[in-house]
């Protein structure tokens, strides 16, 4: 009787904590689709009609398209060179001991305690240097260098956890360690791969401050920057906004429901050793 107390009430909370996560993208939805009027006197309410000028005033004004394309550029590039270098690494710190292994691991992992905005100036002043201001490799350098620690944390966990016997089996059967690295390494690690790629995707495609500040040119602007577009000085476009956003929110909810038990997965994947 106790056991079926206490599965009903933790549905019960889990149910609760369903609607609390699920309610705001509901709500998203439904008020893109009224009018900046409507969207005052009924905002809790279902929307009169499906107002689509939202989405054409949120393409025109916000030129959504090439935000989507400086988007995805920015997103796809960042997660692919953080991934595939990171992935290198955390293998190396992992599996090829070598002197200061512990001390380079321990160093990326302070990485995680340092804030962008602790580094920003200094950043700026590099690449102003180097002439990439203005440029997608400002920003995608900048990502990939704040997403490394993340990435190495996981990955390095994981990595641990494949026995070193898989190893010694390619290399007696006369496989070499990058070989084996790409033929039998990765495809194990996967889970993890899939985790750490879904966490940069997320991060760099909801990111606002490196584009804002590293560029300057409207027409490579990515999606969060050309959001703030829709506030002016004396008003604020609220439904345009708003569509805005569901477009901007699609892709990475997306992502997130292809991927979410690969998450779970590579997650857990270092968190037992064996």
């Amino acid at each position: 009787m106790k056991k079926r107390v206490f599965h009903g009430l933790a549905f019960i909370l889990m149910a609760v904590f369903a609607v609390c996560c699920l309610y705001p993208i509901f709500w998203l939805i439904l008020n893109s689709f009224k009018t900046n009027k409507e969207l005052y006197y009924n905002t809790w309410g279902l929307p009169e009609t499906l107002n689509l000028e939202n989405y054409s005033r949120a393409i025109s004004k916000g030129n959504i398209g090439s935000s989507y394309v400086s988007s995805i550029v920015i997103t796809a590039a960042s997660v692919f060179l953080t991934v595939f270098f990171g992935a290198m690494v955390s293998y190396g710190l992992t599996r090829l001991r070598f002197k200061g292994s512990g001390t380079v691991k321990g160093l990326f992992s302070m990485g995680m305690s340092i804030p962008a905005y602790a580094v920003i100036i200094p950043m700026f002043a590099m690449f102003n240097q180097m002439k990439l201001l203005d440029s997608f490799g400002s920003v995608i350098i900048a990502h990939v260098v704040f997403a490394f620690p993340m990435t190495i944390y996981i990955l390095t966990g994981f990595f641990s956890t494949i026995p070193t016997e898989l190893e010694e089996a390619f290399i007696v059967d006369g496989c070499t360690i990058l070989k084996g690295y790409y033929k039998i390494i990765l495809p194990i690690a996967k889970p993890s791969l899939a985790t750490v790629s879904v966490i940069n995707f997320i991060t760099v495609w909801n990111d606002l401050l490196f584009p804002q500040i590293f560029l300057t040119s409207m027409d490579k602007m990515p999606l969060p920057v050309i959001l703030t577009q829709f506030a002016d000085l004396d008003s604020v476009d609220y439904s345009g906004m708003l569509a805005a956003v569901v477009m901007t929110v699609i892709p990475t909810i997306g992502v997130y429901i292809f991927l979410h038990d690969k998450i779970i997965e590579g997650m857990t994947a270092g968190a037992v050793k064996g």
